[in-house]
Protein backbone atom coordinates (compact mmCIF):
# COMPACT_ATOMS: atom_id res chain seq x y z
CA UNK A 1 0.00 0.00 0.00
CA UNK A 2 1.16 3.51 -0.81
CA UNK A 3 0.63 6.14 1.84
CA UNK A 4 -0.78 9.60 1.02
CA UNK A 5 1.50 12.51 0.14
CA UNK A 6 2.12 14.48 3.37
CA UNK A 7 2.63 18.27 3.49
CA UNK A 8 3.57 19.78 6.86
CA UNK A 9 1.74 23.12 6.85
CA UNK A 10 2.56 25.64 9.60
CA UNK A 11 2.44 29.34 10.37
CA UNK A 12 5.38 30.50 12.44
CA UNK A 13 7.49 33.43 13.53
CA UNK A 14 10.85 34.16 11.91
CA UNK A 15 12.51 32.09 14.65
CA UNK A 16 10.23 29.09 14.08
CA UNK A 17 7.95 29.46 17.12
CA UNK A 18 4.30 28.38 17.19
CA UNK A 19 2.66 30.11 20.19
CA UNK A 20 0.35 32.36 18.15
CA UNK A 21 -1.29 33.75 21.30
CA UNK A 22 1.99 35.63 21.93
CA UNK A 23 1.98 37.38 18.56
CA UNK A 24 0.79 41.00 18.10
CA UNK A 25 -1.95 39.99 15.65
CA UNK A 26 -5.48 38.61 15.93
CA UNK A 27 -6.17 34.90 15.62
CA UNK A 28 -8.79 35.61 12.93
CA UNK A 29 -6.22 37.43 10.81
CA UNK A 30 -3.78 34.53 11.07
CA UNK A 31 -6.48 32.01 10.17
CA UNK A 32 -7.36 33.95 7.02
CA UNK A 33 -3.82 33.67 5.72
CA UNK A 34 -3.38 30.09 6.93
CA UNK A 35 -6.65 28.73 5.53
CA UNK A 36 -6.19 30.48 2.18
CA UNK A 37 -2.91 28.61 1.69
CA UNK A 38 -4.58 25.29 2.62
CA UNK A 39 -7.27 25.88 0.01
CA UNK A 40 -4.64 26.40 -2.67
CA UNK A 41 -2.98 23.07 -1.83
CA UNK A 42 -6.33 21.20 -2.07
CA UNK A 43 -5.68 18.41 0.43
CA UNK A 44 -8.08 15.52 1.08
CA UNK A 45 -7.82 16.09 4.83
CA UNK A 46 -5.61 17.08 7.72
CA UNK A 47 -3.58 15.41 10.49
CA UNK A 48 -2.87 16.53 14.02
CA UNK A 49 -1.76 15.04 17.34
CA UNK A 50 -3.38 14.68 20.73
CA UNK A 51 -1.92 17.83 22.27
CA UNK A 52 -3.10 20.08 19.46
CA UNK A 53 -6.52 18.42 19.32
CA UNK A 54 -6.82 18.82 23.08
CA UNK A 55 -7.52 22.51 22.47
CA UNK A 56 -10.76 21.55 20.69
CA UNK A 57 -12.16 18.60 22.65
CA UNK A 58 -12.13 17.16 26.17
CA UNK A 59 -9.47 14.74 27.34
CA UNK A 60 -9.15 12.28 30.21
CA UNK A 61 -7.06 9.41 31.44
CA UNK A 62 -5.56 6.92 28.95
CA UNK A 63 -7.96 4.13 27.96
CA UNK A 64 -5.61 1.14 27.91
CA UNK A 65 -6.27 -2.59 28.06
CA UNK A 66 -4.05 -5.17 29.69
CA UNK A 67 -2.10 -6.00 26.51
CA UNK A 68 -1.94 -5.03 22.82
CA UNK A 69 -4.65 -6.58 20.63
CA UNK A 70 -4.30 -7.05 16.88
CA UNK A 71 -7.72 -5.87 15.62
CA UNK A 72 -9.14 -4.70 12.31
CA UNK A 73 -9.62 -0.99 11.70
CA UNK A 74 -13.14 0.39 12.10
CA UNK A 75 -13.95 2.47 9.03
CA UNK A 76 -16.91 4.85 9.11
CA UNK A 77 -18.82 6.72 6.41
CA UNK A 78 -17.22 9.95 5.18
CA UNK A 79 -20.33 10.95 3.19
CA UNK A 80 -18.06 12.67 0.67
CA UNK A 81 -16.34 14.84 3.28
CA UNK A 82 -12.66 15.40 3.93
CA UNK A 83 -10.81 13.69 6.77
CA UNK A 84 -9.76 15.03 10.17
CA UNK A 85 -7.11 12.57 11.40
CA UNK A 86 -5.90 12.63 15.00
CA UNK A 87 -3.08 10.50 16.42
CA UNK A 88 -4.13 9.74 20.01
CA UNK A 89 -1.85 6.85 20.96
CA UNK A 90 -3.32 6.05 24.39
CA UNK A 91 -6.96 7.03 23.82
CA UNK A 92 -7.09 10.14 25.99
CA UNK A 93 -9.31 12.33 23.82
CA UNK A 94 -13.09 12.35 24.23
CA UNK A 95 -14.73 13.36 20.93
CA UNK A 96 -18.49 13.87 21.00
CA UNK A 97 -19.19 12.89 17.39
CA UNK A 98 -17.67 12.00 14.06
CA UNK A 99 -18.15 15.39 12.37
CA UNK A 100 -15.41 17.90 13.15
CA UNK A 101 -15.74 21.24 11.37
CA UNK A 102 -17.38 19.45 8.46
CA UNK A 103 -14.77 16.68 8.20
CA UNK A 104 -15.04 13.00 9.13
CA UNK A 105 -13.02 12.23 12.27
CA UNK A 106 -10.45 9.42 12.18
CA UNK A 107 -8.77 8.48 15.47
CA UNK A 108 -5.42 6.68 15.20
CA UNK A 109 -4.79 4.57 18.31
CA UNK A 110 -2.21 2.09 19.53
CA UNK A 111 -3.25 -1.56 19.82
CA UNK A 112 -3.07 -1.14 23.62
CA UNK A 113 -6.24 0.97 23.72
CA UNK A 114 -9.15 -0.92 25.28
CA UNK A 115 -11.87 -2.50 23.19
CA UNK A 116 -14.49 -0.57 25.17
CA UNK A 117 -12.99 2.75 24.06
CA UNK A 118 -12.75 1.58 20.46
CA UNK A 119 -16.38 0.44 20.51
CA UNK A 120 -17.48 3.78 21.97
CA UNK A 121 -15.72 5.75 19.25
CA UNK A 122 -17.18 3.50 16.55
CA UNK A 123 -20.68 3.92 18.05
CA UNK A 124 -20.32 7.67 17.41
CA UNK A 125 -19.51 7.01 13.75
CA UNK A 126 -15.82 7.82 14.23
CA UNK A 127 -13.32 5.79 12.22
CA UNK A 128 -10.60 4.01 14.22
CA UNK A 129 -7.24 3.03 12.72
CA UNK A 130 -4.54 1.20 14.67
CA UNK A 131 -0.86 2.12 14.61
CA UNK A 132 0.87 -0.90 16.10
CA UNK A 133 1.34 -2.17 19.68
CA UNK A 134 2.85 1.09 20.96
CA UNK A 135 1.37 3.51 18.42
CA UNK A 136 4.69 3.90 16.58
CA UNK A 137 3.61 2.47 13.19
CA UNK A 138 2.77 5.83 11.66
CA UNK A 139 3.54 4.71 8.11
CA UNK A 140 1.32 1.63 8.33
CA UNK A 141 -1.60 3.64 9.70
CA UNK A 142 -1.25 6.25 6.95
CA UNK A 143 -1.09 3.60 4.22
CA UNK A 144 -4.30 1.97 5.45
CA UNK A 145 -6.03 5.35 5.73
CA UNK A 146 -5.08 6.05 2.13
CA UNK A 147 -6.42 2.66 1.01
CA UNK A 148 -9.63 2.84 3.05
CA UNK A 149 -10.65 6.36 2.09
CA UNK A 150 -8.95 6.85 -1.28
CA UNK A 151 -7.08 9.94 -0.10
CA UNK A 152 -3.80 10.93 -1.76
CA UNK A 153 -2.82 14.28 -0.19
CA UNK A 154 -2.96 15.30 3.48
CA UNK A 155 -1.69 18.31 5.41
CA UNK A 156 0.05 17.75 8.73
CA UNK A 157 -0.94 20.54 11.15
CA UNK A 158 0.42 19.29 14.45
CA UNK A 159 2.66 20.65 17.15
CA UNK A 160 6.40 20.17 17.33
CA UNK A 161 6.27 16.64 18.73
CA UNK A 162 4.12 14.99 16.11
CA UNK A 163 5.70 17.04 13.31
CA UNK A 164 9.12 15.96 14.56
CA UNK A 165 8.04 12.32 14.78
CA UNK A 166 6.76 12.39 11.18
CA UNK A 167 9.95 14.07 9.96
CA UNK A 168 12.17 11.58 11.79
CA UNK A 169 10.21 8.68 10.29
CA UNK A 170 10.61 10.05 6.76
CA UNK A 171 6.88 10.68 6.37
CA UNK A 172 6.92 14.34 5.31
CA UNK A 173 7.15 14.89 1.55
CA UNK A 174 6.80 18.68 1.53
CA UNK A 175 6.92 21.56 3.98
CA UNK A 176 4.59 24.53 3.64
CA UNK A 177 5.76 27.31 5.94
CA UNK A 178 4.02 30.66 6.42
CA UNK A 179 6.50 33.00 8.13
CA UNK A 180 4.77 35.84 9.95
CA UNK A 181 6.84 39.03 10.33
CA UNK A 182 7.28 38.49 14.08
CA UNK A 183 10.23 37.35 16.18
CA UNK A 184 9.24 35.56 19.39
CA UNK A 185 12.66 35.27 21.02
CA UNK A 186 11.42 33.44 24.12
CA UNK A 187 13.30 30.25 24.99
CA UNK A 188 11.24 27.10 25.48
CA UNK A 189 8.36 28.19 23.24
CA UNK A 190 7.20 25.28 21.01
CA UNK A 191 8.83 25.08 17.59
CA UNK A 192 7.71 23.57 14.27
CA UNK A 193 9.78 20.39 14.69
CA UNK A 194 10.67 19.27 18.19
CA UNK A 195 11.51 15.55 18.23
CA UNK A 196 12.63 14.17 21.60
CA UNK A 197 14.68 11.24 20.26
CA UNK A 198 17.83 11.45 18.15
CA UNK A 199 17.18 12.62 14.63
CA UNK A 200 19.11 13.97 11.67
CA UNK A 201 18.81 17.12 9.56
CA UNK A 202 16.91 16.84 6.29
CA UNK A 203 17.81 18.40 2.94
CA UNK A 204 15.10 20.51 1.31
CA UNK A 205 14.57 21.85 -2.20
CA UNK A 206 12.76 25.17 -2.63
CA UNK A 207 9.61 24.77 -4.72
CA UNK A 208 8.16 28.28 -4.42
CA UNK A 209 8.18 31.44 -2.32
CA UNK A 210 5.52 34.15 -2.37
CA UNK A 211 4.47 37.11 -0.24
CA UNK A 212 0.96 37.01 1.22
CA UNK A 213 -1.18 39.45 3.21
CA UNK A 214 0.40 41.37 6.10
CA UNK A 215 3.92 40.64 4.87
CA UNK A 216 3.65 36.89 5.50
CA UNK A 217 6.13 34.90 3.40
CA UNK A 218 4.94 31.50 2.15
CA UNK A 219 7.72 29.02 1.41
CA UNK A 220 7.16 25.54 0.02
CA UNK A 221 9.97 22.98 0.04
CA UNK A 222 10.30 19.41 -1.15
CA UNK A 223 11.97 17.06 1.36
CA UNK A 224 14.82 15.33 -0.48
CA UNK A 225 16.46 13.13 2.15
Amino acid sequence: MTRPHIICHMITTLDGRLATERWPVSEDRLLQVYDAAVEEMQPDGWITGRETMGHYMAAGEPQLGTAPENRPDRIGDTAGRGLGICFDRTGRLRPEGEDLDGDHLVMVLSERVSQAHVDHLASLGISVVFSGPEGADLAGALARIGAAFGVTRLVLEGGGRINGAFLSAGLIDETSTLVHPTVDGQGGVPAIYDHAADTRPRTLELMSVTTREDGVVWMRHRVLS
